[in-house]
């Protein structure tokens, strides 16, 4: 089973005091966090990080994962991150034609462990003629990662922010929806604001 993973990592970070996924969390950079869970899970065959605003601080802080992960720059990144989702999508597609399964997984989603990534895509692989879209979740609150059957990529190659990005997709598919209950809530756990730190050291770092 080929799977793919996008990570859209383009944005401002207009409610941070600075890029946030460049903040330190236990020494490390969020986005390098978030990159490290990824690959450690060992499902996904290509990471495609999709950058915007200040990409080269960004891009610089991956470089030791550059054989693993690709790298593309969204120019319209301020039009929202369905951009940079779709963006990620196109480069899959035009790269990579043997996907099966494509993820998306925000930059700033740093809490999930690796094996929390390794059992949604089992999951939605054994049963992926049923489901379109696998969603993980935690006390029933859909979180990431979110994964999509490559049945539906001419859907994914056509969000847009005026159609609500992914929302479009997981409303229309909702009763093709694996909920996948991971009882771990690092998958709903992202930083926007500075008093999200406090969140996760309150649920993750117990």
């Amino acid at each position: 089973m080929v799977i793919y993973c996008v990570v859209p990592a383009a944005g401002e970070s207009t409610r941070f005091p600075w890029n946030k996924l460049l903040y330190n969390y236990c020494d490390k950079p969020v986005i390098v966090q978030t990159i490290s869970n990824i690959l450690e899970s060992g499902v996904f065959k290509k990471v495609v990080v999709v950058l915007g605003y200040q990409h080269e601080l960004v891009a610089d802080a991956l470089r030791d994962f550059r054989s693993h992960v690709d790298i593309t720059v969204n120019s319209h990144y301020k039009q929202g991150m369905s951009t940079s989702i779709k963006l990620g999508v196109e480069y899959i597609a035009r790269n990579y034609g043997d996907a099966r399964i494509i993820g998306v997984n925000p930059g700033d989603v740093a809490w999930i462990h690796p094996g929390i990534y390794t059992s949604v895509v089992v999951r939605f692989s054994e049963q992926l003629g049923r489901f379109r879209v696998a969603v993980a979740a935690y006390r029933g609150i859909r979180g990431h990662p979110i994964l999509f059957s490559s049945e539906i990529l001419s859907e994914l190659l056509s969000i847009s922010e005026e159609k609500m990005g992914l929302k479009e997709i997981t409303s229309k598919y909702r009763d093709q929806t694996l909920i996948v209950e991971t009882g771990y809530p690092g998958v709903i756990l992202d930083l926007d604001t500075v008093l999200d730190i406090l969140r996760v050291k309150q649920l993750v770092n117990k």
